[in-house]
C-alpha cells in the first residue's frame, strides 16, 4: 500500500513539472508572438486625490488576447503629479503627466490632466430661449476645495446636449440648430450644470390665408404670409422665408418660401413649419365646374350587382375629366334598396333609390331600380263561357328596363272587379255566371287589366275606322259582335240605326252602305244598344300622293322636313303636311311631327309614313349612317413650353355616309383622352398638360377613330452651369434647356420644376439660384420626366 502511495506521489511531481515547464515555454513564445498593446484608455481626467483604472491587452500574431494589465510595466514621467500601480493611476498634485505602458516590444502611453478638486459649478444664466441666428456664450466659473475660484471653467469642462437637432454647444458657446426644446449639461471634475434651452419657441403661426383657389391657365402664384407669435407677446409680422414648407401634392401645388405655385387640377395642402408650430393652407386647382357619371339610370334584380363601378369624373375648365370615383362621397338614399361603395352597387331589395356622388361642392344623382318593371303584358281580352270554356290562366309578362322580360303571374296581386262574375287567384280565372268583369294585376308598383266577358260579346266593332271613296262609289259598313276564340262573331249590321254628318258628301243606308256622293270628308255614325260607333269617309279626296324624297341622310339632332304632293286633292296644296298623318317606324331613330318635320333620335334606320286621302307614301331615314371616320391627323407631338401653337393642335373628324357625302362633325363627336394628365382635348382641340404619351379618341355615331398624342418627349435635359460656388446673398440665373427627339430645344426654365436640398443654405425659383447661407445645396430641375442636378457651394 506504501509503495503504490509512493508511486502516486512520483508520478504526481512528474506531472506537475511538466506543467511548470510547458508554462514557462508558453509565456515566453506569447511574449514573442506581440502584435500590439491595446489601453482601455488613452487619457484620463483627475481631481487630486481621485484614480483612476486602466486595462492592458495584449493582441497576439493568431488574433488571440491576453489581459496583461499585471504583467506590463508601468511608470509615470511625473509622480509629483500622477502615480501609477498596476495600471491604477493616483492623482497626486495639479499638472499633467505622461504614463508609459510596455510589455515586451510594445509601447502604449496614456495621457493624465490632473486639478484641483471642485467643490461647487456655477453658470451665469439659468435657461436660454433663442431665436434662429443667436450665438450666446454660457460662462462656468469653478470653485475648489482651497476656495480658490477659476472665472474661465467654460473651456475645461465636458459640454453635452441631450437633442442635437435643437443646438450643440463647444467650450459654452451654443449655436441655435432647429425649433424645439433641448437640456444643455456642463460637467466639470465631479460637479456639473444643466441650462435648459428653447429655440424658436412659438404660441401662435397665423397664415395671411387659409384656403387658396387657382386656375392653371392664370399661371399666377399666391404668396402666403405668416406671423409668428411668441410666449413673451413679441410678434414677427412675415417668417414666410425661414418657415420649412411643404406640399401634400406637388402634382396640384408646390410652395417655396410662401409662395404657391400650381402645377395640376386637384386640391392640396400646403403645410408652413416654423419654430414649434405649423399652419396649413388648403389649395384647390381648378376646381371642377360639373360632375359626370357613366351610368345615369341602373336596373338590377335584387341581389344582383353592377357588373362595373359607376365612373365618376370631374370636369374642369377647359380641362379633361378627372376620375374621382375613389376620392367622391357616395350615398343611397334607401340602403334596403341599394348599396353604394366608390361607385360599385349591390342591389338588396325591389323598390327604386337615388345614388348620389359628392366630390367637392358638386354633386350628381343616378337612378336606380330594383326589380321594378317598366311595363306589364298580359291578354287583352278573355271570353268565358259557363258551358264551355269555363276557366283561363292569364300569363302576365314583365318587361324591365334592360329589356328583360320575366313571366310574373305567380308574383303579382290579382283582383276582380266583380268577383260573382269571374274569380281569379294567380292569374287563374273561374266564370261563375254570365255577365263582364275588369281583371287587374299589379306588380312591382305597375298594374295592368283585362276584360273578361262571361257569355257575352267581348267587343263590339265598326268594320272600319275610316274610308276612302270616289264619287259614287260604295262600302259596307258592319258591326259585328266578338264572341272571343271558338265562338263565332255575330253580325247586327241591319240592327243598328246608321246616320251620316254630311249626306251631300256620303249618305248611308239602314243595311250600312256607305255610297260617296260628293268631294269631300263625312262622319258615318251606328248605334247599337246605346252605344255609337263612327267611321270617317273621304270622297274623291286623292288620287296619288308623293315625296320628292325617297332617301332622308341626316345626324343626331338635325331636322328635316318632308314634303309631299297630292293629285286630285281638292283642298288648297298648303297646309297638305298638315292634313296628313305621319308615322314613324321606329321612333327612337327617327321621330316625326305632325307637318313632317323628321328628328334624328340616335345612329339607325327606319321609314317615314304620310298618309292623306286614302294614299301613302314611304320615304327611308337614315340617322348617322356612316361607312366610315377619319382625323385629319395620324399623330400629335406638343410641349408644354413654348409658344401657344407648341402647347395645343386642332383635330378635325370627318364621317362619310352611305351615300358617298361627308361631314365634319367635330363639335358633335364623343372627345375623350386616356390619360388627362397629359394631355386634354375640347371639341378636337388638344392641350398638353404634362410630359407622357396619351391617346385621343374621337366617337361619332358608333364609329371611333384614335390619334396618339406624345407630350414633351425629350432626348435630354440639361442646365448652363453644373456646378455654382456662390457667397451668401448672391444671385445666379440658371437656364435649363428641353432637347426634344426632334431636334429642337426649348427654354423650359419656367415651366420646370425646380427644388433646393436645403433652403436654408440656396432657394430656387424659375431658375434663380439665391445664396441665403452658408453650406452646400442640391437643386434639382425636372421637366418632360427627365431630371438633372447642379451642385450649389455657398461660402
Amino acid at each position: 500500500m506504501q509503495k503504490k502511495l509512493q508511486k502516486m506521489l512520483a508520478m504526481l511531481l512528474v506531472l506537475v513539472l511538466c506543467m511548470a515547464y510547458s508554462g514557462v515555454s508558453m509565456a515566453a513564445n506569447t511574449v514573442a508572438d506581440l502584435t500590439k498593446l491595446v489601453l482601455s484608455k488613452s487619457q484620463v481626467t483627475l481631481e487630486i486625490g481621485d484614480s483612476a483604472s486602466v486595462t492592458a491587452t495584449g493582441v497576439y500574431k493568431d488574433n488571440s488576447t491576453e489581459n496583461v494589465t499585471i504583467k506590463a510595466n508601468w511608470s509615470s514621467k511625473n509622480n509629483a503629479v500622477a502615480t501609477v500601480y498596476n495600471g491604477t493611476i493616483t492623482a497626486v498634485g495639479e499638472g499633467t503627466s505622461t504614463i508609459s505602458v510596455v510589455y515586451g516590444n510594445e509601447t502604449e502611453s496614456v495621457q493624465v490632466n490632473v486639478t484641483k478638486k471642485v467643490k461647487a459649478l456655477t453658470k451665469d444664466v439659468q435657461k436660454l430661449d433663442l431665436k434662429m441666428g443667436d450665438s450666446p456664450t454660457i460662462h462656468l466659473t469653478a470653485t475648489y476645495t482651497d476656495n480658490s475660484e477659476d472665472k474661465d471653467a467654460s473651456n475645461k469642462a465636458d459640454w453635452t446636449v441631450d437633442d442635437g437637432s435643437v443646438v450643440s454647444v463647444v467650450n459654452g458657446k451654443v449655436t441655435p440648430i432647429g425649433p424645439g426644446t433641448a437640456t444643455i449639461t456642463a460637467t466639470y471634475g465631479r460637479q456639473s450644470a444643466t441650462i435648459p434651452v428653447s429655440v424658436e419657441v412659438v404660441k401662435r403661426l397665423d397664415p395671411s390665408t387659409t384656403q387658396v383657389s387657382m386656375l392653371l391657365s392664370e399661371n399666377k402664384p399666391v404668396q402666403i404670409k405668416l406671423k409668428a407669435t411668441y410666449p413673451d407677446g413679441n410678434v414677427k409680422n412675415d417668417v414666410s422665408a425661414q418657415a420649412e414648407w411643404s406640399t401634400s401634392n406637388a402634382e396640384v401645388a408646390d410652395v417655396i418660401k410662401g409662395e404657391i405655385t400650381a402645377y395640376g387640377p386637384g386640391t392640396a395642402t400646403i403645410t408652413a413649419k416654423y419654430g414649434t408650430q405649423t399652419a396649413t393652407i388648403q389649395v384647390d386647382v381648378d376646381k371642377a365646374i360639373r360632375l359626370q357619371a357613366s351610368e345615369q339610370n341602373i336596373f338590377l334584380h335584387a341581389k344582383d350587382s353592377l357588373p362595373n363601378p359607376i365612373k365618376l369624373e370631374a370636369v374642369y375648365p377647359d380641362k379633361g375629366a378627372v376620375d374621382v370615383t375613389k376620392d367622391a362621397t357616395w350615398t343611397s338614399s334607401n340602403e334596403q334598396v341599394v348599396f353604394v361603395k366608390q361607385g360599385a352597387v349591390t342591389a338588396n331589395s325591389p323598390g327604386t333609390a337615388v345614388i348620389t356622388a359628392k366630390y367637392g361642392d358638386k354633386s350628381v344623382t343616378i337612378n336606380v331600380d330594383v326589380d321594378v318593371p317598366r311595363h306589364l303584358d298580359m291578354v287583352e281580352d278573355v271570353a268565358l263561357s259557363l258551358n264551355g270554356k269555363k276557366t283561363y290562366q292569364i300569363e302576365l309578362n314583365a318587361t324591365y328596363a334592360n329589356g328583360e322580360t320575366k313571366p310574373v303571374h305567380d308574383k303579382a296581386q290579382w283582383k276582380s272587379s266583380k268577383e260573382d262574375v269571374v274569380y281569379v287567384s294567380n292569374g287563374y280565372l273561374t266564370a261563375y255566371k254570365k255577365g263582364e268583369a275588369d281583371i287587374t294585376a299589379t306588380y312591382g308598383g305597375v298594374s295592368v287589366k283585362t276584360h273578361v266577358a262571361v257569355d257575352m260579346p267581348l267587343k263590339t266593332e265598326l268594320s272600319s275606322k275610316k274610308v276612302s271613296l270616289k264619287v259614287n262609289g260604295t262600302y259596307q259598313a258592319s258591326i259585328v259582335l266578338d264572341y272571343g276564340a271558338g265562338q263565332p262573331a255575330e253580325q247586327v249590321t241591319d240592327k243598328a240605326e246608321w246616320s251620316s254628318s254630311k249626306e251631300d258628301i256620303a249618305k248611308v243606308d239602314e243595311n250600312g252602305v256607305v255610297t260617296g256622293v260628293g268631294t269631300g270628308t263625312a262622319t258615318i255614325t251606328a248605334k247599337y244598344e246605346g252605344k255609337t260607333y263612327t267611321l270617317t269617309v273621304e270622297v274623291g279626296l286623292v288620287s296619288e300622293l308623293t315625296s320628292p324624297q325617297s332617301l332622308i341622310i341626316m345626324s343626331t339632332g338635325d331636322k328635316k322636313k318632308i314634303d309631299l304632293t297630292a293629285v286630285d286633292d281638292p283642298e288648297s296644296p298648303d297646309g297638305l303636311n298638315k292634313r296628313a298623318t305621319w308615322k314613324s317606324g321606329n321612333p327612337s331613330v327617327a321621330s316625326v311631327d305632325g307637318e313632317g318635320v323628321v328628328t334624328g333620335m340616335k345612329s339607325g334606320k327606319t321609314t317615314i309614313t304620310a298618309e292623306y286621302g286614302g294614299k301613302k307614301v314611304t320615304v327611308q331615314v337614315e340617322v348617322d349612317v356612316i361607312s366610315k371616320i377619319d382625323a385629319n391627323v395620324d399623330f400629335v407631338l406638343l410641349k408644354t413650353a413654348g409658344s401657344a401653337k407648341d402647347k395645343t393642335a386642332n383635330a378635325t373628324v370627318t364621317v362619310t355616309f352611305s351615300d358617298g357625302s361627308t361631314k365634319d362633325v367635330s363639335d358633335k363627336a364623343e372627345w375623350k383622352s386616356s390619360n388627362y394628365k397629359v394631355a386634354s382635348v375640347v371639341n378636337g382641340k388638344i392641350t398638353a398638360m404634362d410630359s407622357g404619351k396619351t391617346t385621343i379618341t374621337a366617337k361619332y355615331a358608333n364609329k371611333t377613330v384614335r390619334i396618339p398624342v406624345e407630350v414633351d418627349v425629350l432626348k435630354y435635359l440639361q442646365t448652363n452651369e453644373v456646378n455654382l460656388n456662390m457667397s451668401v446673398g448672391q444671385t445666379f440665373n440658371l437656364i435649363a434647356t428641353a432637347t426634344y427627339n426632334d431636334g429642337s430645344e426649348t427654354d423650359v426654365s419656367k415651366p420646370a420644376l425646380w427644388k433646393s436640398s436645403r433652403i436654408l443654405t440656396a432657394t430656387v425659383k424659375d431658375g434663380v439660384v439665391k445664396a441665403t447661407g452658408k453650406g452646400k445645396a442640391t437643386i434639382t430641375v425636372s421637366f418632360g420626366g427627365k431630371s438633372t442636378k447642379v451642385v450649389v457651394n455657398v461660402k
